[in-house]
C-alpha cells in the first residue's frame, strides 16, 4: 500500500470544517433567536403586561379598570388573521384604549415574536383564560 494521496486527506478536512461552520451557523442562529426572545419578554414585561396581563390573556392588573378589555392573545380568534400587521399597526397607531408606541421595527418584531411563541399555542381553562403551565 502506497502513501494517501493528497485528495484522499483534503476531502475529509475539508467535510470537517463544512460541518464545523455549519454547526456554528445553527449555534449562532439559536443564540441570536434567544435574544431576541429575551429581548421581546422584556419589552413585553415594560409595554404590554400591565393590561395584557403576564399571561397574555387580556387580564393584566390595568385591565379592569378599562372601558374595552385588552386583547387576550391566548385565544385562537386572535390569531386568524395577520398578526405580524396586526400588532405592528396597532403598536404604532394604537387602538381604541391602548395608546401608540413609539418603539422600532426590530422592537416590535421582538414583541411579536415573544408574543407568538408563548401564548398562541396556551391553554385555556373553563373561566376562558389561560390555565397554568
Amino acid at each position: 500500500m502506497g502513501r494517501p494521496s493528497e485528495d484522499h486527506v483534503k476531502r475529509p478536512f475539508g467535510y470537517a470544517i463544512v460541518l464545523f461552520l455549519l454547526g456554528a451557523a445553527v449555534s449562532l442562529a439559536a443564540s441570536l433567536d434567544a435574544a431576541g426572545h429575551d429581548k421581546g419578554r422584556t419589552l413585553y414585561r415594560a409595554k404590554c403586561q400591565f393590561c395584557h396581563g403576564i399571561r397574555g390573556d387580556g387580564k393584566g392588573p390595568a385591565a379592569e379598570s378599562l372601558l374595552e378589555h385588552p386583547v387576550d392573545f391566548t385565544d385562537s380568534k386572535f390569531w386568524k388573521d395577520d398578526v405580524t400587521k396586526k400588532i405592528y399597526e396597532t403598536v404604532t397607531q394604537g387602538k381604541e384604549m391602548m395608546p401608540a408606541f413609539d418603539l422600532t421595527p426590530d422592537d416590535i418584531a421582538a414583541i411579536t415574536s415573544y408574543i407568538s411563541h408563548t401564548f398562541k399555542n396556551a391553554p385555556h381553562d373553563a373561566k376562558g383564560g389561560r390555565g397554568d403551565q
